[in-house]
């Protein structure tokens, strides 16, 4: 049995791009990947943490702490 579980986290941080009025904005992703990779470099990002992933029960869990396979097992 596997002791791992999946962390999942958001990037709750925006980029933006300036260009043309009527620009596609497919065309405007890698400029904004860019743009958010040096955000990161620079540790201006906001990233939170959501829940936990369980693959082998399938189980999503917000309780980090708290979380066991097994109800009578303490973390």
């Amino acid at each position: 049995m596997n002791k791992n579980i999946t962390y999942d986290f958001s990037l709750d941080s925006i980029v933006a791009v300036d260009a043309p009025i009527g620009t596609d904005p497919d065309t405007l992703i890698e400029q904004a990947k860019r743009k958010l990779i040096q955000r990161i470099q620079e540790d201006d990002v906001t990233i939170v943490f959501e829940s936990i992933y369980d693959g082998e029960t399938g189980s999503y869990d917000e309780d980090w702490e708290n979380y066991s396979r097994n109800p009578q097992e303490v973390p």
